[in-house]
């Protein structure tokens, strides 16, 4: 089973202004993909149209066989966001929980039960055990990103959605990260990888997409040798 399927993907926010064009796009389970793109190309928009936060687009995708198009019930929608889960760079929490409480809070509405003791094991690797019962209002930006992290990795949905999600991440926790989403992967999830930061994306990704000119240029197996950087800035300078 896919995690994600598109088809001729065409989004906007303004009629007659696309800003993106006719992508195509096809994961496989079990391996993490890069989303590069310089500021403005759309990765973004990509991103919030597959979780129905931009709902101005043709054509159509589908997360784990549940399809969804520009005519789609709240009800299709629905089912296709329960297979995803999406961490940013700004997270938005509720002050009134505590992390704890957010992480149990978004179970809820996944429909998944949280295991307790994975979310403390879990707290512990970030090192943000302490944390666990604080107020969200009293979270370092740091902390909040570890709680929408864990959320994801807790919630082991097929897709983990990421748009730039290590602002606010010391070293140790983003070497943290990389151990948890290869985890993931090999529990059979898949991740999509949207950074600006090239290093990162070959370190964390097996391959990579470059959106340029409103659609995918290229997709990029990474290899021990492969030049991200050459490669990346050829296809963005080629008209």
């Amino acid at each position: 089973m896919q995690p994600l399927q598109i088809e001729n993907l065409s989004a906007w926010y303004k009629p007659g202004e696309l800003i993106l064009e006719q992508i195509e796009l096809h994961l496989e389970p079990g391996r993490i993909y890069g989303l590069l793109g310089v500021n403005g190309a759309g990765k973004t928009t990509l991103l919030h149209t597959l979780c129905g936060l931009n709902r101005h687009f043709s054509g159509q995708f589908s997360l784990s066989e549940s399809g969804i198009g520009p005519e789609s019930t709240e009800a299709e929608w629905y089912t296709a966001k329960s297979k995803r889960y999406l961490a940013t760079d700004a997270p938005v929490l509720f002050n009134e929980l505590t992390m704890r409480g957010y992480v149990e809070f978004i179970h809820k509405l996944y429909h998944r039960s949280l295991d307790n003791g994975e979310l403390v094991h879990l707290a512990r690797q970030f090192h943000c055990e302490v944390y666990l019962d604080r107020w969200v209002s009293e979270l370092s930006l740091g902390n909040k990103q570890k709680t929408v992290l864990m959320t994801g990795l807790l919630l082991n949905v097929s897709l983990f959605i990421l748009d730039e999600p290590l602002v606010g991440l010391d070293v140790e926790s983003i070497e943290v990260f990389h151990t948890q989403i290869n985890d993931y992967c090999k529990r059979g999830g898949t991740v999509l990888f949207s950074s600006h930061l090239l290093e990162i994306v070959q370190r964390f990704c097996e391959s990579v997409f470059i959106l340029h000119n409103k659609r995918i240029a290229l997709h990029v197996p990474i290899h021990p040798d492969t030049d991200l950087h050459r490669i990346f800035f050829e296809a963005v300078r080629h008209e």
